[in-house]
């Protein structure tokens, strides 16, 4: 590759840092509906941010592997040594090797880049928090209707008081 192709790599490499950054910024505002849809319990509304957000992960990941193709290319360009797998080149290494002109927005991009992805793993451990809370809100809710606390106390072969056999409100519904 001549210096004028490495060149518009590297401005195609600049500009899917850019697409990324963008996604990154979508997927940040699917992630807080997913959240706001979570505090109003309207499962429609969750259900239709997951989607969204499952969409633009999509999109992440197919310009994620352009960007990796462009990286492989723009090292063996610029003679920098094989890394064990192209995720271990770091951007900053890459950029050291070109013109200050591209160097600059390269490392601007993929600062913008990191920062979108640090809040987008903030408000992924915001939605984890939330679930785990209401599955253990759930897990104290069926709790309370699989007991028969009016049932008639029985004693279990070790001797330990037991609920009743009777009826409990979930084999009531099905």
């Amino acid at each position: 590759m001549n210096q004028k192709q490495v060149e518009q790599s590297a401005a195609e490499l600049i500009s899917m840092l850019r697409q990324l950054v963008e996604l990154q910024e979508q997927l940040h505002g699917a992630i807080r509906e997913k959240l706001a849809a979570m505090r109003r319990c309207d499962p429609d509304e969750m259900m239709a941010a997951a989607q969204r957000e499952g969409e633009l992960v999509a999109q992440v990941t197919a310009i994620d592997e352009r960007r990796k193709k462009t990286v492989e290319g723009l090292c063996c360009s610029l003679d920098m040594p094989k890394a064990a797998a192209i995720e271990y080149v770091t951007l900053r290494a890459l950029a050291a090797r070109l013109d200050a002109k591209l160097r600059g927005p390269l490392l601007q991009m993929g600062q913008a880049l990191r920062e979108r992805m640090l809040k987008v793993a903030e408000s992924n451990r915001v939605v984890e928090m939330v679930c785990r809370e209401m599955l253990s809100h759930f897990k104290t809710l069926f709790s309370a209707f699989m007991q028969n606390e009016d049932g008639p106390q029985t004693y279990s072969s070790r001797g330990a008081a037991d609920a009743g056999s009777g009826l409990k409100v979930l084999d009531a519904v099905g």
